[in-house]
């Protein structure tokens, strides 16, 4: 079997069903995932790079991530991949009975490499991704729909606190280098002998500096001891990225309250995303609502869990030393509103740090 079939597997293999509505973004983290995606008013970890800088100031102590690892997958990706294998890419018939016989399915395959370091008030970060989705649709004349994303890139994020650190302010930078791809492809297309050069030539190119401002307000003297609310301005420079997919500006808001329970800190978070609509292709209100929790154990173990766009998140973490492990399952709605087409997602990690 020549390669283009296993690219076809590698690359569409990413459900990003037809006209889908799957939000864009960089890099979104296992832990902020787990509780749903509610995180702009939590932000205490360097994932606050990517959804409110102002949650830098919060960093307790100096973190080191060497190699966090994350591989991610749907729940059709191994099925795909497997019969994908099995297929003679250059016999067109062959090509086309491989897609009717996986007609309508959807598969995500991701790899995510986000080493960094953070410390009070600043964080500083090297992002490597690779995510490919695909669908398969038109029984007749039998054809995959290709969304890739390949990003490279730096970031650095810096906040500082006022009003007797009760209000946080800060921002982030990040570099980002893009290549990425959505294209439709019929059993022609990858029966041909040079759908390999295809599939190189429709990538597309760009890169650019993407400018985030936060701010998280402390309300522990105001309404209730713990509680506290943010807003995050994301993309606000550089969400032209050349030829290649852009990313979209957005405002975020979200509440967080923070218990200290003795046997272990609790958690909650609700968050309401792109609040004035700039994500085309819908206006759906229950598609930016994220609301999750976490609990951490005071030794090497903690759990989340939470609703992303209506569905139902999990997330657990193991933290022995210089080895954290960490597992998650949301779902995405790849749809025109909440409820209409969701792909569960499945996502491990492995990390060496300090």
């Amino acid at each position: 079997m020549k390669t283009s079939l296993f690219v076809l597997a590698c690359m569409v293999m990413m459900a990003g069903a037809v006209g889908a509505a799957e939000y864009p973004y960089v890099y979104r983290g296992m832990r902020p995932l787990g509780m749903g995606g509610a995180f702009t008013a939590v932000s205490d970890d360097a994932n606050a790079l990517f959804y409110n800088p102002a949650g830098l100031a919060s960093i307790e102590k100096v973190s080191v991530s060497f190699f966090p690892l994350e591989f991610e997958i749907s729940e059709n990706t191994l099925d795909l991949y497997g019969d994908a294998m099995d297929v003679d890419s250059d016999s067109e018939q062959e090509v086309a009975e491989f897609l009717r016989s996986h007609m309508g399915d959807r598969a995500r395959l991701a790899v995510n490499l986000f080493p960094h370091y953070s410390m009070p008030r600043f964080a500083f970060g090297v992002l490597g991704t690779v995510r490919a989705d695909t669908e398969i649709h038109d029984r007749q004349y039998p054809k995959a729909v290709i969304h890739g994303v390949n990003d490279l890139g730096i970031g650095a994020g810096y906040a500082h606190p006022l009003l007797d650190e009760t209000l946080l302010l800060g921002a982030s930078a990040k570099f980002i280098r893009r290549q990425s791809i959505m294209e439709e492809y019929s059993a022609v297309d990858i029966a041909s002998e040079d759908f390999d050069e295809t599939i190189r030539d429709d990538l597309k190119d760009g890169s650019g500096i993407l400018v985030d401002l936060g701010m998280i307000y402390k309300l522990d003297n105001v309404l209730l001891p713990g509680l506290r609310a943010g807003v995050s301005a994301s993309n606000l420079v550089g969400s032209k990225l050349g030829d290649a997919e852009d990313m979209k500006s957005h405002v975020d808001l979200g509440l967080a309250y923070v218990m200290d329970l003795g046997i272990g800190k609790m958690t909650l978070g609700a968050d309401y995303v792109d609040l004035f609509s700039q994500y085309s292709g819908d206006d759906d209100l229950a598609k930016r609502i994220r609301v999750g929790a976490e609990w951490k154990f005071p030794a090497i173990a903690s759990v989340r869990a939470g609703f992303h766009q209506g569905y139902f998140t999990c997330g657990a973490t193991i933290d022995a030393w210089v080895v954290r492990i960490d597992a998650l399952t949301y779902a995405e709605e790849l749809g025109a509103y909440a409820g209409q087409r969701s792909d569960r997602r499945y996502t491990v990690s492995l990390d060496f740090g300090l």
